[in-house]
């Protein structure tokens, strides 16, 4: 038993992109798709970060999820928004400026948007908006969740210093689950 509860972590590890597809309704007979995999995390992700309550002007304001740069996700984007976050159901949006992402709660960065990455962060430095991208070196220029591929897993880098400064508090699970870098 003391060795099971030793591996409980590991074990989660292992089980969560599971856990993650079944949570959002995407569990069939065959593994999830990477989009199916990514939209998973996005909801769960939103389980395990605090939002300042400045974020919200009201308790029953929509959560701002959104997507810049060309829907990588596809058809999961109808099952999260289905979901809520706490009292806050989820709203998709696709802002298309730099301008247009405030107001955000959380933000997906597609690979379509590389060459806009330095400007997008430097506008919303700072502002309770919880960037996610799989975008290579995302993490090191700023980014809050990057996701990564490893052993043919897809795994996520936090970068908990950028949230915190933002205001966002990634709850220890999480960072327990995810690679934490500085």
């Amino acid at each position: 038993m003391n060795r099971f509860l030793s591996m409980g972590w590991q074990w989660m590890a292992l089980l969560l992109p599971l856990l993650l597809a079944v949570e959002t309704g995407v569990a069939r007979a065959e593994s999830p798709s990477e989009a199916q995999v990514k939209g998973a995390y996005l909801y769960n992700f939103t389980k395990f970060v605090t939002w300042p309550s400045s974020a919200f002007a009201h308790e029953k304001d929509p959560f701002q999820l959104c997507i810049m740069g060309q829907n990588s996700l596809g058809p999961i984007l109808g099952a999260l928004a289905q979901k809520s976050v706490g009292t806050h159901p989820i709203a998709i949006r696709h802002p298309e400026t730099l301008h247009a992402v405030t107001g955000c709660h959380l933000l997906f960065v597609t690979q379509s948007e590389q060459e806009r990455i330095p400007a997008l962060l430097a506008a919303i430095h700072n502002k309770p908006i919880l960037t996610v991208s799989d975008l290579q070196e995302f993490a090191k220029e700023g980014g809050m969740i990057q996701f990564v591929r490893i052993n043919d897993t897809l795994r996520f880098i936090i970068h908990q210093e950028t949230a915190l400064q933002a205001g966002l508090k990634i709850h220890a699970t999480l960072l327990q689950v995810g690679h934490v870098v500085k």
